[in-house]
């Protein structure tokens, strides 16, 4: 009887502890999804600056350039796609857990002077 009891509360620590890991997973995500944007923009850059004669124009750096440029733009969209998937799971699992602590019945605390 008792392990009945403590399945509901048991689902809502594990879904808790998955909402906390989904949190940290976006975090990583939207920072990954910033580093591409900045590299998809500097490699740009760079190539504007060694056209324009202001970096000294070299194959290396021109291979550079294209590589912060493509990569960033392959970063940043695959980053993008993550998190919005990353913040369908984390609305799902809330869903859960407020589905889950409704379940239990609980009545608001106060102090009986209602």
């Amino acid at each position: 009887m008792i392990e009945t009891e403590l399945q509901p509360t048991e689902r809502i620590e594990e879904l808790e502890l998955r909402i906390d890991e989904l949190h940290d997973a976006i975090a990583r995500s939207r920072r990954l999804m910033t580093a591409g944007r900045a590299a998809a923009v500097l490699g740009p850059l760079v190539l504007l600056l060694l056209v324009l004669g202001f970096i000294a124009f070299t194959p290396a750096r021109v291979l550079v350039a294209l590589a912060l440029l493509i990569g960033g733009v392959v970063l940043a969209g695959s980053s993008k796609s993550s998190t919005g998937e990353l913040e369908r799971s984390l609305t799902r699992a809330e869903r859960e857990r407020n589905a889950a602590i409704d379940a239990l019945g609980l009545l608001p605390a106060g102090d009986g002077r209602d």
